[in-house]
């Protein structure tokens, strides 16, 4: 017989333990041990006795820990993973939990799921998994959610309160010249004065809070978020900032509102102690981060930074002109 048998109709197309197939040491068996070690009772306390059964916790934990692993961030995409991927259907244990399901757990959870950094970090090292060794930082602008085009400012605020007084005027023009006989009307012109006044009762106070965050630019749904220069231009988010270890391992991570890079090395390299248990001996950077007095310090406690000039770079990319 020159072929293998090969039968795609046959019952098992499965072996009975995905460890034959993937390995002892594969990432999915990892979070597995990892996970059964965890204690997950800030997602249990949230859940009642009375309704439908919900999926098991650790199930959509380890699900959402392989997803991120593998820089799957969709939920439709997950729900497919978990049909089709064999890592994923092993700890998923055999059920298909929709995308429905996958999206509101991680909304109904989000401290949680943050706070499952640290240990899973912990854990892998414990088991040889990760090695702090030279540690890379790098950061990048994420757009909130929030439109760029809902900001205040002192000109369209003061555009804004001009036109509502326009509006003001009319709506009081045709409540005056309103025939009585037709009190609909008339009660519809009172309710939108009456709105407009509210509304233009509230710009001093918008342009109060507007002159104490000391921007130019305020967004009105999210007034934590910052504009924040990229190469594509300007984008209205935040700046997130990561430490990988020499293994590839997010050591640490932060989320601020700065606009450089310059003040973040420093509180990395707290982060990155804090987490993995200890110092790390190299540190590198891009020249965003460079700043004489944090790498006076790093030099005083032992670590080789390895972060160049921005002016020596912006020489360098220009060929010396």
């Amino acid at each position: 017989m020159r072929f293998l048998p090969y039968n795609p109709d046959q019952a098992c197309l499965l072996p009975p333990s995905v460890r034959d197939v993937l390995g002892e040491r594969h990432l999915c068996i990892f979070l597995h041990e990892v996970v059964e070690r965890l204690d997950l009772r800030a997602f249990e306390q949230d859940y009642e006795e009375e309704g439908r059964p919900a999926y098991a916790p650790a199930l959509l934990v380890k699900v959402w820990l392989y997803a991120y692993a593998l820089g799957v961030t969709s939920c439709r995409r997950l729900e497919q993973r978990v049909r089709e991927d064999l890592g994923f259907r092993d700890l998923a244990g055999g059920a298909q939990p929709d995308f429905w399901t996958l999206n509101a757990f991680r909304q109904r959870h989000p401290k949680a799921l943050n706070d499952l950094f640290t240990p899973v970090v912990e854990l892998a090292r414990q088991a040889g998994l990760g090695r702090l060794g030279h540690v890379a930082i790098d950061s990048t602008r994420v757009k909130a959610n929030a439109s760029p085009d809902r900001v205040d400012s002192v000109k369209k605020l003061r555009a804004e309160r001009a036109k509502i007084r326009r509006q003001i005027r009319r709506w009081q023009q045709a409540c005056n010249a309103e025939d009585p006989n037709e009190a609909p009307g008339l009660e519809l012109a009172q309710q939108e004065c009456a709105r407009l006044q509210q509304r233009l009762a509230q710009i001093p106070q918008r342009l109060e809070e507007l002159k104490k965050s000391g921007l130019e630019r305020r967004s009105r749904t999210d007034p934590d978020s910052r504009f924040l220069k990229t190469r594509q231009g300007f984008v209205l988010g935040y700046t997130v900032t990561v430490a990988a270890s020499e293994d590839h391992l997010i050591v640490a991570q932060q989320v601020t509102q700065e606009t450089t890079d310059n003040a973040a090395l420093l509180p990395m390299i707290e982060a990155v102690k804090q987490c993995g248990g200890e110092t790390p001996p190299q540190v590198s950077a891009d020249s965003g981060f460079f700043a004489l007095d944090p790498l006076q310090e790093l030099e005083k406690r032992g670590v080789d930074a390895y972060v160049p000039d921005s002016n020596l770079a912006r020489v360098l990319n220009r060929g010396g002109r």
